[in-house]
């Protein structure tokens, strides 16, 4: 970080030394490396098969829950990631993220840091569920069956907008 220290200053290190002060991050090092050789015993086109499958069924699935509004692409695009980002009428999604947890279900809520699309689609926040290699087809119905009863929930009589996300702080 440092070339030179005394009573009366510092010289700094040139770029990007100077921005590494401190211990390298040897865990997370170590943990990549691990995380590389778990996947490296994977066939990769199985692997994406797969998340493809799930994707497919969730798009399936959650396209049937009532006041569900799927965001980004539809699961044949050819840049479409294990990821579905949705929003649910008449739930903010730090609401519908806490219920689901209580069902053992894990997606997460917020912005994503993806404000300016946010703010195209008019949205406060999103909700998004991701899938990987060890998520199964009973857990995207589980997903599914979840959103339901948190937005059965979580519905507002008819007519009654759900408060909006500055209403709501």
């Amino acid at each position: 970080m440092v070339l030179r220290v005394d009573r009366d200053g510092a010289q700094w290190n040139d770029v990007p030394w100077k921005f590494e002060a401190g211990t390298p991050p040897i865990a997370q090092a170590i943990g990549l490396g691990a995380a590389v050789d778990f996947l490296a015993q994977f066939d990769r086109a199985a692997l994406l098969a797969h998340q493809r499958t799930l994707t497919s069924r969730a798009h399936q699935m959650l396209s049937q829950v009532e006041g569900i509004r799927l965001l980004g692409p539809d699961p044949e695009h050819e840049t479409k990631g294990g990821i579905i980002s949705f929003v649910v009428e008449g739930a903010h999604p730090h609401d519908l993220a806490q219920l689901l947890d209580h069902d053992g279900v894990a997606i997460r809520a917020g912005h994503h840091c993806t404000m300016p699309l946010h703010e195209r689609f008019g949205i406060a926040a999103s909700t998004r569920a991701s899938f990987a290699l060890y998520n199964t087809m009973a857990e995207i119905d589980r997903l599914a069956e979840s959103i339901d009863r948190a937005r059965r929930t979580l519905g507002r009589p008819s007519g009654r907008p759900a408060p909006s996300h500055q209403e709501r702080s």
